[in-house]
């Protein structure tokens, strides 16, 4: 992550590792201390921080869906992924509004997130309109290579 912020990653998708001695068994994603303390605080990233998706085995079985989208949130996650059915993301986004409203959300957290993906999307010129068959993905994977070059 070090070498990645500093050549100046846009965002970060964090897994669902566990370190010993830094997120206590927690898995890094729903990890305050690692996103924060590490991420946000000892190596100054700016960037967005996405969580791996919620859905997978070991975060679904252990915290269940709506309880695993709050903690990693909570933790510091700009992004959360979390692949369930249109039911279940539904509820949890009511959930997610809910706590907002009564305040158990921070307001502050949750605009901080919403800032820094505008920014991102005003940077690559993203609008909610855009149709997947209009992005050159031979061009962006290029892009994405050259990229990835360049940082190792």
């Amino acid at each position: 992550f070090e070498e990645l912020i500093k050549k100046g990653a846009d965002a970060i998708l964090v897994g669902h590792l566990k370190i010993k001695n830094v997120t206590f068994g927690v898995p890094c994603t729903m990890s305050r201390k690692f996103l924060i303390k590490y991420l946000r605080k000892k190596y100054h990233y700016k960037g967005l921080i996405i969580s791996d998706d919620l859905k997978m085995r070991a975060i679904k079985n252990w915290y269940g869906y709506k309880r695993a989208i709050v903690k990693a949130i909570y933790a510091g996650n700009d992004i959360v992924i979390f692949r369930y059915n249109q039911r279940q993301e539904e509820k949890a986004i009511l959930n997610l509004i809910k706590l907002a409203k009564k305040g158990t959300l921070n307001k502050f957290r949750i605009n901080e997130s919403v800032k820094r993906i505008l920014k991102i999307k005003a940077k690559y010129n993203i609008d909610d309109l855009i149709k997947p068959k209009t992005i050159d993905l031979e061009k962006l994977n290029k892009k994405i290579l050259s990229i990835r070059e360049e940082a190792l």
